[in-house]
Formats: C-alpha cells, structure tokens, sequence
C-alpha cells in the first residue's frame, strides 16, 4: 500500500516541474528570435526596408530601424508583453524613414499582448487592437 503513495510524491515534483517549464516556454516563445517588420498601424513597411527586431535573452531587446540602432528591455509572458522605453541611436535618414521609426518605438512601447503564430508576430495595444505586425527572420 505504501509503494503508490511514493508514486504519487514522486510523481507531484514532476509535475509541478513540466507545469514550470510549459510557463517558462511561453515566454521563450520570443527569446531568440529575429522578426521584420511588416505593418505598424495603416504604415506599411516597405519590403526592401533593413529594419528589425531582436527578442535576445534576459529581456533585451534590440533592432535596426533602417536608419538607427535601438535597443530597450522587454518582459513576455503567457501572452503579455511590456517594451520599454526605446532608445536610439540620432542619425539624421529620409522623413519617411524617419517616420516608420517613431511609428516601431511607439508600437513597441505601447503595445500590451501579443499573439505569435508560425512565423508571425502581432503586437496589441491596451485596446486590443493590433498596432505591430512583423515575421520571424531566423526560422531556419
């Protein structure tokens, strides 16, 4: 009678440890991973556009706007997500450039929860309305 009890104490460990990790992977969901882009609010984002972001571990996050350098810290978890602030590097690049840069650090600043499927990246702002949406670059 004793030997299903020492089941079941090995077995609660267990479990409470696959419970854990399935938490930690949702946030690992983003680490890693390298994402483009597409659309930020109605401003599309050019194909030919070298911008980007990187989710890097321990909650750094950096990118390439097409003309600057960001960077910024990030939190990401069962589907919520906080950015921010952004900071950048201050090169001087065409107004329409410029401008889907300030519309990226806003989107990412302001955005809420995120929803991640395949190689796509939607970005939400309080509102639930979708502010970023980006594809994932490095899923090879």
């Amino acid at each position: 009678m004793n030997t299903p009890r020492r089941g079941c104490r090995a077995f609660v460990p267990t479990l409470l440890s696959l419970i854990c990790l399935m938490s930690n992977a949702e946030a690992a969901l983003l680490t890693g991973s390298e994402w483009k882009p597409l659309r930020m609010g109605a401003l599309e984002v050019p194909t030919e556009s070298s911008a980007f972001v990187q989710f890097r571990s321990q909650g750094r996050l950096v990118g390439f706007t097409g003309c600057n350098r960001m960077f910024a810290e990030y939190e990401a978890s069962d589907g919520t997500i906080f950015v921010g602030p952004v900071a950048a590097t201050r090169m001087a690049c065409a107004e329409s450039v410029m401008r889907r840069e300030s519309a990226l650090a806003a989107a990412l600043e302001n955005a809420r929860t995120y929803r991640r499927a395949g190689v796509s990246l939607v970005l939400f702002d309080a509102d639930g309305e979708p502010i970023l949406e980006m594809r994932q670059t490095d899923w090879d």
